[in-house]
């Protein structure tokens, strides 16, 4: 696909947006600095009007490999809004060098997994306690509760994709895989990452939204356990470990029993046995209470 393809292609995005309102002329977007390079393209701090936004830049190259994809985060990111997914700005379509960049709010605390994995060492969770985490998770639940109640799996959930802002609320982010759900409510194909991968996914078996709910537990235990899943196996070993014999990742660092226990109801093997993001998030809250309840009598009088 040449760029002149990809130009007449982008034609009727552009068209699209121009009129609902999303498309940015490249003259109203200043690029400040490089905040990241991945796979799926460049990421830059800029400002739009008096806004600070992230622009993720997809290269021709990358547009010519994966349109599909491109096209899908811009699509399901126009019609999304909710405080814990990333706000989208707008598009702005680049022609030297050609580029279509996705703009979106600017999340200052970056990514989760840096925030856990620092190289400095000291994680953001060992300077602000506990009750950051259950902020993060709840929010995150919140964020997915509503894709899936707006009949979208995101299916890609782990720590990289949820974004943390200036006060440490997350924001979901890449919907690059994300598909909207069929009017069977199923679907097909192995789609994300695998170590957070849900297990049916991984036997590409039909699958539904609770796959997400199955990666969010992944990603819940990461965070209070702040250890990596399956750390000394390899993706594809551990996606083996997981599909064929049950593996999940520990939870020997969580003391809070109604915490552990809501991590392994949502990963279940059987989806059906998944709970609701009613009950996660009702569990959390209740979790939450249950950590700040004194565990002694010393407790009880210690500064907070």
């Amino acid at each position: 696909m040449e760029n002149e393809e990809l130009t007449k292609l982008f034609d009727q995005y552009i068209n699209n947006y121009k009129e609902s309102g999303w498309c940015i002329e490249q003259q109203h977007l200043q690029i400040i600095r490089v905040l990241g390079n991945g796979a799926s393209g460049t990421t830059y701090e800029g400002k739009y009007g008096e806004a600070k936004v992230a622009v993720k830049a997809y290269s021709a190259k990358i547009l010519k490999e994966d349109f599909v994809s491109v096209r899908n985060e811009m699509e399901l990111l126009a019609r999304l809004s909710h405080p814990n997914i990333i706000k989208f700005y707008g598009i702005c379509f680049m022609t030297n060098p050609f580029a279509a960049c996705l703009v979106t709010e600017l999340a200052p605390h970056g990514e989760l997994g840096r925030a856990l994995y620092p190289k400095s060492g000291l994680n953001l969770f060992s300077r602000l306690g506990q009750d950051i985490k259950f902020k993060i998770a709840v929010g995150v639940a919140r964020g997915l509760q509503y894709l899936h109640t707006n009949k979208v799996i995101h299916r890609d959930v782990k720590p990289a994709n949820v974004l943390l802002d200036e006060k440490n609320e997350p924001k979901l982010t890449d919907f690059g895989f994300s598909r909207l759900v069929d009017y069977s409510g199923r679907m097909t194909g192995e789609t994300g990452s695998y170590k957070y991968m849900a297990p049916e996914v991984m036997r590409h078996q039909k699958y539904s939204e609770s796959a997400d709910i199955y990666s969010f537990a992944v990603v819940i235990n990461e965070m209070f356990c702040e250890e990596p899943p399956y750390r000394y196996l390899l993706p594809v070993q551990a996606a083996i470990a997981v599909a064929k014999k049950g593996a999940r990742p520990s939870t020997k660092k969580i003391k809070n029993d109604i915490l552990k226990d809501i991590i392994e109801r949502c990963w279940s093997e059987d989806p059906a046995e998944r709970p609701d993001w009613e009950t996660i998030i009702e569990s959390l809250q209740q979790a939450e209470v249950y950590q700040r309840k004194p565990t002694s009598v010393f407790d009880m009088f210690k500064k907070k």
